[in-house]
């Protein structure tokens, strides 16, 4: 009869079965974890100093996550082989044909039996062996770092320029240098810059490329009206001193407020990766310009330009040296103002310039509005050529600046692309002292750009009409408009970088921008590192095969559990048989004299032999038979033993 007593067979199973459960799943957890925290961050990428490590040295990398794949793989297929081997040796209690046997061996040894005939055990045989071996890969792909592109999230603030509180400010500060609505006399920066940007921004046109060098920050073209907000862009690092902020910017480290939302508490610069590149919606000035002659505008300036000449003669002598050219150039902007301008040009002894060599181009600017009922929401500029530059007729350009939102790209190389406008508008009447002071600007640039023999905006216009075309200047009056558009648009653009560069400046406010003079920026960080990145479907590969073997051994364990539950007070079926070790096979197979039961090796002799089925049975002395079907234990080997206490 059954023994009742109880022992520690099941407890036994129990931590052996539940172990290899356990662990089993923990490398799962682990691996879907790993997935998990890839999807959720999206990116996971490491610190600069091990990126550039992987890169220069990517034998290391390879080598250690090859060891952690092969590791983890082994783990997993050696839990799987357990817990098979466990419930084959259950499933033997009962017939089985020799060919189940094979197929139950080659899974615990992680192979697999090729038998046409047996094609179901063959295919599952297969189906389980490409799981196994899959898993080396799967880890592979889970583990590996490769070249990613993390995406972070950049917000901060910048100087609105368009503020109520900086308008205000603005307007006391113009005042306090010259009180005349164009305030021009304080700019000492402009001279280059604006020159510089207009010639970059007319270059456009002809597809010339372009960079503008602003307190060492590079622009593509244009400074778009805006400065760095990212600080590896910024440009300068030097303090500009008390007095070199503000109107009196002259170059010097500007604040930076962007923050970039990228997961760690290090600072940004362990996180470099290998490339980083920005993409930042910032608040910015363009102007939107046309430029047609004086005939065709609406706009009646009565454009003059009247000389008188000056003989210069030489120390010593009586004889003219040469002559300068004193000039007045005015505009009638409204009915009560008259704009006017002064210049002086370079002719010979005889008053006559060289009309080969000399240009005189006068420029002429009208702030605010025509009618008392306007909007201060553009200017004019009146324009005309001489000499060398009588391509270009009276002309009348009018200049509406805007307030935009533009998209603006900082590219690895340092250079700030400003050219992606989303949305714009114009100014609103609270904000005329901007407009002046950009007015300002145009026409302090508009005087300082002549000199005694040339003109820089001429001599722009000249230069690249004749390196695009080789048809006569005076021929392309539309191509000539769209490069003085250009320009002055580059001048504005600048105009709006230099005043949010001196008042961004470090020392400007005391304890920093105030906050009602700031606007928030926000964008995205693209840095290209080494790392983990979310890849889609490529996880459902990389992490099938271990699933699949983490529930083959989840179900054979708790089969297992099952039938050993069965067996707990019977204790001939609680000794060991390995159906994986060759000598246990030989040794029930040589008890249960299958040598006679058997047919040839020959085809026929091979199938007759797969179906055949046999069975695991105890036998007295700890001796096990794989007898075949139907055999049956003899009662004079029964295995009960007497209970010695009955």
């Amino acid at each position: 009869m059954p023994d009742n007593r109880p022992n520690g067979y099941f407890t036994k199973k129990l931590f052996r079965l539940t172990g290899i459960i356990v662990a089993q799943l923990l490398i799962f957890t682990f691996a879907a974890s790993w997935v998990g925290e890839q999807i959720y961050h999206q990116c996971i990428s490491f610190d600069g100093f091990l990126t550039r490590l992987i890169v220069a040295q990517p034998r290391i990398s390879t080598t250690v996550v090859t060891l952690l794949a092969t590791v983890f793989s082994l783990a997993s297929a050696a839990l799987f082989g357990l817990s098979v081997k466990e419930a084959t040796r259950h499933l033997l209690w009962k017939p089985r044909t020799l060919v189940e046997v094979s197929a139950g061996v080659a899974l615990v040894k992680g192979s697999h039996i090729f038998r046409w005939e047996y094609m179901r055990l063959t295919l599952l045989t297969w189906f389980v062996f490409g799981m196994l071996k899959l898993l080396v890969t799967g880890w592979t792909t889970l583990l590996a770092p490769t070249l990613v592109q993390c995406y972070y999230n950049a917000n901060g603030t910048e100087l609105d320029i368009t503020s109520t509180a900086f308008s205000a400010l603005l307007g006391v500060e113009l005042e306090a240098y010259a009180p005349v609505t164009i305030h021009d006399d304080s700019f000492p920066i402009i001279d280059v810059g604006g020159s510089v940007s207009g010639i970059s921004a007319a270059g456009i046109s002809f597809g010339m490329p372009g960079i503008v060098n602003f307190n060492q920050a590079k622009y593509n073209l244009s400074t778009g009206g805006l400065l760095p907000a990212i600080e590896t862009f910024a440009g300068s690092t030097v303090s500009p001193g008390t007095n070199g902020t503000r109107m009196q910017f002259s170059g010097g480290k500007t604040a930076v407020n962007t923050r970039i939302d990228h997961g760690t508490s290090d600072g940004i610069k362990q996180w470099l990766g290998l490339q980083r590149n920005f993409t930042i919606d910032q608040q910015g000035i363009t102007a939107e310009i046309v430029c047609q002659t004086q005939d065709s505008s609406s706009y009646e300036l009565n454009f003059t330009n009247t000389n008188i000449t000056v003989p210069v003669t030489q120390p010593g002598s009586t004889s003219t040296a040469y002559t300068l050219i004193a000039w007045n150039s005015t505009a009638n902007c409204n009915t009560s103002s008259v704009a006017a301008q002064q210049y002086v040009t370079w002719a010979d002894a005889s008053g006559q310039p060289n009309v080969a060599g000399t240009g005189f181009l006068p420029s002429v600017v009208c702030p605010g509005h025509r009618n008392a009922s306007d909007v201060y929401s553009k200017f004019i500029i009146a324009t005309q050529g001489f000499y060398k530059y009588d391509f270009l007729p009276p002309t009348i350009c009018e200049v509406t600046p805007l307030i935009t939102t533009t998209r603006v790209d900082y590219t690895d190389g340092g250079v700030i692309n400003a050219s992606r406008i989303l949305s714009n508008r114009t100014f609103a009447a609270d904000e005329s002292d901007l407009l002046f002071y950009i007015a300002g600007v145009a026409n302090y640039h508009a005087r300082n750009a002549q000199g005694l023999l040339n003109n820089i905006i001429g001599d722009v216009m000249f230069s690249i009409y004749s390196g695009e075309f080789n048809t006569p200047i005076s021929s392309g009056i539309d191509e000539v408009y769209s490069t003085l558009e250009d320009y002055w648009r580059g001048v504005v653009e600048f105009s709006a970088t230099f005043l949010r560069a001196g008042y961004s400046a470090e020392g400007a406010f005391q304890a920093g921008i105030p906050s009602n003079m700031t606007a928030p920026l926000n964008g995205t960080m693209y840095m290209l590192t080494m790392g983990w990145a979310n890849r889609g479907s490529i996880y459902i590969f990389s992490i099938l095969p271990l699933g699949i073997v983490t529930v083959l051994t989840v179900l054979t364990a708790v089969y297992s559990l099952v039938e050993s539950w069965k067996e707990r007070h019977n204790e001939h079926k609680q000794t060991s048989f390995d159906v994986s070790d060759t000598l246990h096979l030989i040794m029930a197979s040589a008890e249960g004299n299958l040598t006679s039961k058997l047919s040839g090796f020959d085809n026929a002799g091979l199938l007759q032999n797969e179906a055949v089925k046999v069975q695991l049975q105890e036998l007295p002395g700890n001796k096990k038979r794989l007898a075949t079907e139907g055999a049956v234990t003899p009662k004079e080997l029964d295995l009960e033993q007497p209970d010695p206490e009955a």
